[in-house]
């Protein structure tokens, strides 16, 4: 048996090693979506800047709604407490994911009570989640 094993060597190893680069190339090219994580905690939009990096349920009203097609990504951008460039807190959605709304955005959240489940990051200084789907936002 061993030489038989020997004499298929030859077509074993190259089949082996490209299915191992193969696998690499996979790895770095694919990368799965994390998904949206579980809150740990629930808390207002004031609260946030406190809770960077924590998944949350942020709660609170919306200050201003501003589709942005003009700049990179075409944000939308959902702000909580005081309108931009004073708001407490940001949901932003970007162009690529706004096909997701049965209608704009814009129309639906402003001057509404709701909450945002996503994982708060820092952009400049203010706290903000990106919203990939409508399931993350939900009317209070």
């Amino acid at each position: 048996m061993l030489p038989s094993f020997r004499k298929n060597l030859k077509y074993i190893l190259p089949v082996v090693i490209l299915i191992m680069v193969f696998g690499l190339i996979l790895s770095r090219v694919y990368t799965p979506d994390p998904g949206i994580p579980e809150p740990e905690i629930r808390i207002h939009s004031d609260e946030a800047k406190d809770h960077i990096g924590k998944a949350a349920e942020v709660c609170g009203m919306t200050a201003s709604v501003r589709f942005i097609p003009e700049i990179g990504g075409a944000p939308t951008f959902i702000n909580f407490g005081l309108p931009d460039p004073n708001q407490t807190f940001t949901a932003v959605i970007w162009g690529e994911n706004r096909s997701k709304w049965e209608s704009s955005p814009e129309s639906i959240y402003p001057e509404q009570e709701i909450c945002v489940n996503g994982r708060i990051e820092s952009h400049e200084g203010t706290p903000q989640i990106e919203v990939r789907n409508p399931e993350q936002i939900r009317l209070n």
